[in-house]
Formats: C-alpha cells, sequence, structure tokens
C-alpha cells in the first residue's frame, strides 16, 4: 500500500550449585519481611517512572552522499503522548492498519520536532517508505536532496516535547568511510557534523562510553546482577559466575547485532524480569539443584539478546558493526566490572555482619516482587 502525503510521501510495507541448610524463609526473623517490603516499594517506585531503562529512546541513522541525505528514524509509537491515540484496540500492538491511518500525523509530529539542515533548508523532504520493526515500533525511511554538495549537516531533535521529558534520540552519521555519533536529548536538542572528517578512535570512544551508560541504566541487569553477587561466597564463585554471565551475553549480543538470531523485543524483555525472579527466589530457598555458574550462563544468552537493542535500533552500516559491536561490549562489561567490584565489596562486609541473613533475604524478596512487577508490565503493558 503507498500513502502520499503533499505529493512526496510514500509508504511501503515490509511484512544451583546446591546450597546446604534450611531455607532462609525459615530463620529470616519478621523485620526481613519488613525490610523487603520496603526494599520493593522504593525500587518499585523507581521502575513505574524508569520501567527497567529509564529512558525512552529513538534513533536515526543518517548517510550522507553528495547532495543527498538519508535518514532512517526508528522510534517507539507507544512514546507519542502528544499524538491522537493510534493503537486504537489498546492491545499494546500497532498493527498495519492502525499505522497507515495514523501515519500522516505521525510523519507530520516528526517533521516538525525532527529536522536536518545544511547551510539551510533541503529543497526537497520525501518519506521512501515506512514500516514496522517490531510490535510498537516503526521506521521512517526520510530522504533529503540540497541544492549544494552536502560537507556539514546540523540536525536537531526535540521530540521530547511529544514523547517524553527524558527522552533521548541517538544518532550516526555516515559519509564515506567514516561514522560520527551524537546523544540529544532535552538538554542538548541539536548537534552539527562536519560530514568529511571522523575518527576510528572517536568511534570507539562513543561507544564504550554508549556501553557504560547502558549498564549503568540498565536497572533489570543491576538486579540480575545484585542476586548474583549477594549470594556469593568467595571470590571464586563470584569470578566464575560473572564470566560465565559476561561469556553468554557476549555471544547473543553478536548474533543479534549482526541479525543472524534475533528474538521478539517483547519476548527477551519478559524473559530477562523472569530470569530475575528466578535467581532471587533461588536466593531465598537455597535449594537450586543447578549449579550457579550454568544457570548464570544460559540467562546471560537472554540477557545478551536485551542488550542488543541499541545497536540494533541505531541501524549502523554493516562494515562498522564488528567495531562498534567491541567498543559497546567493552563500555558494557567495564560498567559491570565497576558496579561488580564495588556490589561485592559491601556483600564482603555483611558477610561478617549479624544482619548478613537478613539483608541477603530483604533484598532478594525485594527483587522477586520487582522482577514480577517487571514481568507483568512487559507481558500486559
Amino acid at each position: 500500500m503507498l500513502r502520499v502525503l503533499g505529493g512526496s510521501f510514500s509508504g511501503q510495507h515490509t511484512e544451583a550449585r546446591h546450597y546446604g541448610g534450611r531455607g532462609l524463609f525459615r530463620r529470616a526473623p519478621r523485620i526481613s519481611l519488613w525490610i523487603g517490603l520496603l526494599a520493593y516499594l522504593l525500587i518499585g517506585g523507581l521502575a513505574r517512572t524508569a520501567r527497567a531503562h529509564p529512558f525512552s529512546e529513538s534513533t536515526s541513522a543518517i548517510v550522507v552522499s553528495g547532495r543527498d541525505v538519508r535518514a532512517t528514524l526508528t522510534f517507539d509509537l507507544l512514546d507519542f503522548h502528544e499524538l491522537p491515540e493510534i493503537d486504537r484496540n489498546r492491545d499494546a500492538r500497532i498493527s498495519y492498519a492502525e499505522l497507515d491511518d495514523a501515519i500522516e500525523r505521525i510523519y507530520q509530529a516528526v517533521a516538525e520536532h525532527y529536522t536536518v539542515r545544511s547551510s539551510g533548508s533541503p529543497l526537497q523532504t520525501t518519506v521512501e517508505r515506512y514500516q514496522l520493526v517490531d510490535e510498537t515500533r516503526v521506521r521512517l525511511n526520510i530522504w533529503y536532496r540540497f541544492a549544494h554538495e552536502v560537507t556539514s549537516i546540523d540536525v536537531t531533535a526535540t521530540l521530547a516535547s511529544i514523547t517524553q521529558p527524558n527522552h533521548r534520540h541517538l544518532i550516526t552519521v555516515t559519509s564515506g568511510p567514516f561514522t560520527q555519533e551524537a546523544v540529544l536529548d532535552i538538554s542538548r536538542p541539536a548537534a552539527a557534523f562536519d560530514t568529511g572528517s571522523s575518527s576510528y578512535l572517536r568511534a570507539v570512544g562513543y561507544f564504550v562510553r554508549l556501553g557504560v551508560e547502558h549498564i549503568f541504566t540498565g536497572y533489570d541487569h543491576l538486579a540480575f546482577l545484585v542476586c548474583l553477587l549477594i549470594a556469593s561466597e568467595s571470590v571464586r564463585s563470584l569470578v566464575t559466575t560473572v564470566t560465565a554471565f559476561t561469556v553468554a551475553h557476549s555471544i547473543t549480543l553478536a548474533l543479534a547485532t549482526f541479525d543472524i538470531v534475533v528474538l521478539p523485543t517483547r519476548l527477551t524483555a519478559s524473559l530477562i524480569a523472569l530470569s530475575i525472579a528466578y535467581v532471587g527466589t533461588e536466593n531465598l530457598l537455597r535449594r537450586g539443584a543447578i549449579e550457579r555458574y550454568r544457570i548464570t550462563f544460559l540467562f546471560g544468552l537472554v540477557h545478551g539478546f536485551g542488550l542488543s537493542t541499541v545497536l540494533r535500533q541505531m541501524q549502523l552500516p554493516r562494515r562498522y558493526l564488528a567495531l562498534s559491536l567491541f567498543s559497546f561490549n567493552a563500555g558494557i562489561e567495564l560498567g559491570q566490572i565497576m558496579f561488580v567490584a564495588a556490589v561485592f565489596q559491601i556483600t564482603l562486609y555483611l558477610a561478617s555482619s549479624a544482619w548478613q541473613n537478613t539483608i541477603r533475604f530483604a533484598v532478594s524478596f525485594g527483587v522477586v516482587c520487582l522482577s514480577m512487577y517487571w514481568f507483568a508490565h512487559r507481558v500486559w503493558p
């Protein structure tokens, strides 16, 4: 089906290790339950605003060639709170029928809040096609034609005004063999790019920072690590467990980034929540029949698919995927090491405390409650 807006718009479909001893439930004093409930309320309150990742995100992959600039925008339609309702039947899924009916309004809203300029406005702007990339996200391919050879571009994205105040927009600009990146948000709505200059070192630094940021804003991944760390009784068990998690998520991160194996976003997010609930429950019952590093490796495979979302949304040129993947994964590992080092020091201190079992119970109980909240929200948004 083709749709035309103002003569220049067209659309195209592309349809436990075994722990001995008695369970903590039997030994934990009543105060543990109250501490657990308090932990759940505090973390759950944060989750209602963060929903496991505190950012509303969109991306654009821009390719500059002569007088032409092509931008591939990807964003979640359910983020557009200022538009008339798109999901008419409220099933938290966007069908092509719903998208077709709303595409003019969507494009007009995006055009007002996303602009590409190069020493002036483009002579012509055409939406070449649009498609759903999963249940709620849409991809727009926009072509900008300028009157002159494009040697620099200015991109402005004020999408936070029609989505959420914490919205951020990830941009990659490719010109020939060079790629540049930027992150725009409400405090920095515009960025300028010299399309003739970039460096591989700059690209590496950007993706390392992006990986670190993704770990520290990925509360579901951090919750999983907390459940692993709080039950680690030695440095050896910690290293074995974290190494298994790292190897596993690195494998699926690479597979998903190169589009070799890709799971639906909602399925991945739901499985991640269940993995957190399982490890937290195992901490409470201490009856795990599978050694911890084995189950951690299995769940790490699932978490890798979740971590790949950022790179896949950026629509990077395939020839730069290896460098981007390596740098992004290095940033994830760096952030993970910093987090593990800090939290494990706390667990070592608690190991000699009379409150050790109480705190372990409280944290695990709170994380289980929080993960089940995430699971319910992801299955029934």
